[in-house]
């Protein structure tokens, strides 16, 4: 299947279409039946089969939380963006991110604690399908981790570079969605600090939910129609064309995107290099 129908749809109309085109045949990372549960895996290393790599909570920028409002058919995502801007637990003008605690925790983790521990199962996660109720619209780091690659290392290698990829362009969609409803650079970067945090304040790491307060002055005016906001926000990322994005992600960005032209001719080969390991 072609990353075009793997990844967020909103990137169809901005990213190259070389990127796009691509067919990764991943068939040794099975998500139906995870190929880190044992008995198939009999590692040290090995998720559980109801949990598989689903112990973490994705961030979500807030242009796809809006795709996803305006999804009729996304209702259990809906329901759970609603719970959390009611519960305050850290549903951001930047996006839904996990509250500091959780990121604490895992961000220190154990070795063994990936894909064991049920207390931290993605939000996201339908338990009774299990399967992903963002699938179209997850983030960075679901789209792009595969916990075994059929190219070997240059798989490992393809991966994170499209992960590197990604997520520059998350942050720079996010951040003109921001700028256009008019949110100052410094208030960009407070909120980019509640992203992949290692530590936090007592009160952080005591509660997985903003104080009002807090949540009403990271809001910039918009705290009472957040929904509202991250829909808003889809609109001007929707907005742009193709030209527009380029520039948007400046040197840096195209840069990233060469790495990935110049992998790219070098998959097929690495394929059947490893068809039969």
């Amino acid at each position: 299947m072609n990353l075009k129908y793997q990844l967020p749809l909103i990137y169809q109309n901005l990213l190259p279409r070389e990127i796009l085109e691509f067919s990764p045949q991943e068939t040794k990372a099975t998500c139906d039946t995870c190929a880190m549960a044992r008995p198939r895996n009999q590692e040290k290393i090995h998720y559980r089969e109801d949990l598989k790599c689903c112990t973490f909570h994705p961030f979500l920028p807030n242009y796809m939380v809006g795709a996803l409002f305006n999804e009729s058919s996304s209702t259990q995502a809906h329901e759970v963006f609603r719970g959390k801007i009611a519960r305050r637990e850290y549903a951001l003008p930047i996006g839904m991110v996990a509250p500091v605690k959780y990121q604490v925790g895992f961000n220190n983790r154990e070795e063994h604690e990936f894909g064991q521990r049920e207390d931290w199962l993605c939000p996201y996660y339908n338990k009774q399908n299990q399967n992903c109720n963002v699938w179209r619209n997850r983030g960075v780091v679901c789209t792009t981790f595969f916990c075994k690659s059929s190219y070997g290392k240059k798989g490992e290698e393809f991966w994170e570079k499209l992960s590197s990829y990604l997520w520059y362009v998350e942050l720079a969609l996010l951040e003109e969605a921001l700028a256009m409803l008019d949110f100052s650079p410094r208030q960009v970067m407070t909120l980019l600090d509640y992203h992949n945090r290692y530590d936090g304040t007592a009160a952080e790491k005591k509660s997985m939910f903003m104080t009002e307060a807090k949540a009403k002055e990271l809001w910039n005016g918009y705290y009472d129609d957040q929904e509202g906001f991250y829909k808003k926000s889809f609109e001007i990322v929707s907005n742009l064309d193709k030209k527009a994005f380029h520039e948007l992600i400046g040197e840096t960005g195209q840069s990233l995107e060469e790495e990935l032209f110049e992998i790219l001719p070098q998959m097929p080969a690495a394929l059947k290099a490893n068809a039969n390991k």
